[in-house]
Formats: C-alpha cells, structure tokens, sequence
C-alpha cells in the first residue's frame, strides 16, 4: 500500500496533532510507502533532515508555510487543491490520510468531488474547540490569535465541517467518547474507528531518561509541579496560576513549557503577587526532551477546559509522573480517579490546589497512584498499538 498523509502540522511538533503525526508516521513508514504533504515552518526548515529523521523511509512534499496564524492553513488547502491531483495521477495512492478533521486539508477536493479512497482522524471538531474556549474566556481581545480567527470564522468552518463529514466515508477518532458524539451529535453514517493516541516508548522511557538533559534549572528544586501545554485561556493557564498561588505556602516549586500569550502569563503571576523563586519559565520544549522533564517533575497539571484524548497526559503518565486533570472530553478513558491519577472539576483551582497538596503531604500515595498510571499507559497507549490498528484500518478500506 502507498500512502498520501495530508498534515497541516507535522514534525518538529509544536502541538497535540503533530505529536500525534510524527510517531503515527515514524510507526507506519515500517509497513508502507509514505508521502507526506505539509507546510514548512521556521527558518531552519529543513525536508531532508526531517526524512531522515524518519530513517529516509518516507518522502516530503512542502506545500505552502506554517505558522502559528488561522490563516495559513486556508493556504495549505488551497495548495492541496491546486497540486495534490497532479501528485495522485502520478503515484496512485491507496490511501489518502487527513491528519486533522478539524483542518480538513482535503475539503476543497471533497467539495470538487474529486474522488480518492479517504479516511480522516478526529481529535476534535471547530464547534468543541469554539465551546471549550468561549467557557474560559469571553473575552475577545485576550483570545489568542489563532482562537480570534476561529472565533470569527465559526460560521464557515462549521458549515464546511458538516459538508466534509457527509462526504467522508471512513473516520478514525481518538476516544470512544468522540465517537459516540459524532454518531449521536453529528449524524456520522461512514464507517468509524476509535484508535487510541500513543507515547513512543523508545523516546517516553522511564529507565532511558537519566540526569537533568537540557533543565540543570530545575535540579534540586525538590517538589516541582509542572504546566506543559499552549499558553492559552482553553488550557486553563489562568486556573494553574491560581493554584499556583494558593499553594505558594508550601515547598513547591511550578514550572511551566510552552508556547503562546507569554505576556499574559507573566501579568497573572504578578496579579497573584507569585515571587520569581517559586517558578521555572521554560518557554517551548521539544518534544524529544519532554522525557527528561517529566522526570523531573513530580506532578503534572492539565487544567483544561476542552479536550479529546491529551497525548500530554500520556507522556507524563509514562515517565511516572502523576497527573491531575480536569475531567473534560475523553481524560477519564486515561484517568481512573483515585487508581493511576486524580481528576478535578474544570474552573475550579481550588480543588486542584488541595488534590496538589494531598499528593505533596502523601509521597507514598503518590508514587503509587504515579506507577499504577504508568502500567496502564505503557500496557494500552503506544504507538506500536495506535499504528498497528491504523494500518489494520487501512487494509480495511482498501
């Protein structure tokens, strides 16, 4: 089988999608022919590095440039629709993979009726999205820019989202709970997989991971409580600064990684009066140096308020790290409370604030709860078994 993998994100990874591609595609380029279709991004982009990065078994065809902006991906549809055809008249795909629902890179070509045997995966649709960040903030103008765009284009989007779904035969969603929504909420009449997400065990590994690596900031902090996610309003940043300072008695210190409204983040901590010695900025971490900093850290915080499936809970959860997450979307199909990680209501810092201290003041609970969330991770969610159903997936529909 040869496959054409539409990816509006892909490797480097900067978020939940691209993580989710790279390791599906470093996992599948063993069994098959791989074409990727996918922006560039950054200066220093470089295809080659990136095909060898996946041994040289698949091949890149940039379309277009990324960035974090909603607008470029209208860019990367335009560029599927105006190039793709060439490419499937040439190589005969069997397979046409759309990373991303929500993206829709092929919608154009839908629209058209051009006509290829394909399957697109679920993470999340424009409406969830939409909904999960109106509930953290109605706030217009502190919206990030990418959730102002989509705020503003809700209309079409959606409207294409249901044109694209009733032409879209095959489905593969993260979580049974989305694929219960899509069948009772959307109408979905195609055919349709939950395949779980997965941590690559070669780079997610607990006895691999020694030292520090790039984070000699953190070493000897002690009890260190880590945010790892888009500094955004949707991923509950506000809510962990919050805690953060209903904490800040305690011997804890937070670390927070990743990308997004840096300026913000820093006007909370100061509204909340948080003294510099209680945190580590960290700005944007490279996937492949997650690892060590999840070893570092003791407890790992998803505050969100919309999510599907989160691959970060997963990395943490493989490096036993404990995590406590709101209980939206699908993070209770990972979660069991009380058994490898805790859940907290969403909007409320309050109780992750005392979930934190219980795990601060019962070291032995914690472990406990930490390794038991391990086991399951390492025994469900890898990308050996999220490859293996894919593909399995494909054979299907061809």
């Amino acid at each position: 089988m040869k496959l054409a993998y539409l990816a509006p994100e892909f490797y480097p990874p900067w978020g939940g999608v691209g993580i989710y591609s790279t390791h599906l595609i470093r996992e599948l380029s063993k069994r098959m022919e791989i074409d990727v279709f996918t922006p560039r991004r950054g200066r220093d982009y470089d295809s080659r590095k990136i095909e060898e990065y996946f041994g040289a078994r698949i091949r890149i065809i940039n379309l277009g440039e990324a960035n974090d902006e909603f607008i470029y991906n209208i860019f990367f549809q335009y560029r599927i629709n105006r190039d793709f055809p060439s490419y499937m008249r040439k190589e005969n795909y069997d397979i046409v993979h759309s990373a991303n629902l929500v993206h829709m890179p092929d919608i154009f070509l839908k629209l058209r009726g051009y006509t290829m045997n394909s399957v697109a995966t679920a993470h999340t649709t424009i409406r969830g999205q939409v909904t999960g960040f109106l509930n953290s903030n109605k706030n217009f103008f502190r919206m990030a820019p990418s959730e102002k765009g989509s705020l503003l284009a809700y209309p079409y989007i959606r409207t294409l989202e249901k044109m694209y779904l009733r032409r879209t035969k095959h489905m593969i969603t993260v979580s049974k709970r989305f694929a219960r929504m899509f069948v009772e909420e959307e109408g979905y009449k195609g055919r349709l997989s939950t395949i779980y997400n997965g941590i690559d065990r070669d780079i997610f590994s607990y006895n691999k991971v020694r030292g520090c690596g790039r984070f000699q900031q953190l070493k000897d902090k002690g009890f260190i409580v880590l945010f790892a996610g888009r500094l955004i309003t949707q991923k509950g940043i506000g809510d962990f600064v919050k805690m953060m300072s209903l904490l800040s008695h305690l011997d804890i210190h937070f670390a927070i990684a990743g990308k997004g409204d840096v300026d913000g983040l820093m006007r909370l901590i100061s509204v909340h009066g948080i003294p510099q010695s209680k945190y580590t900025f960290l700005g944007f971490v490279d996937n492949n140096d997650l690892p060590w900093l999840y070893k570092l850290c003791k407890v790992f915080v998803l505050p969100s308020y919309y999510e599907n499936f989160p691959i970060s809970v997963l990395e943490a959860l493989s490096m036993r790290c404990l995590a406590i997450a709101t209980n939206v979307g699908a993070v209770d199909e990972i979660i069991d409370h009380g058994e490898n990680g805790l859940l907290a209501r969403p909007k409320d810092p309050q109780m992750l604030a005392r979930q934190v201290q219980m795990m601060y003041e019962d070291e032995k609970k914690r472990l406990e709860l930490a390794i038991a969330g391990q086991k399951k991770v390492l025994s469900n969610f890898t990308t050996e078994k999220m490859a293996d159903a894919t593909y399995k997936f494909y054979k299907g529909m061809v």
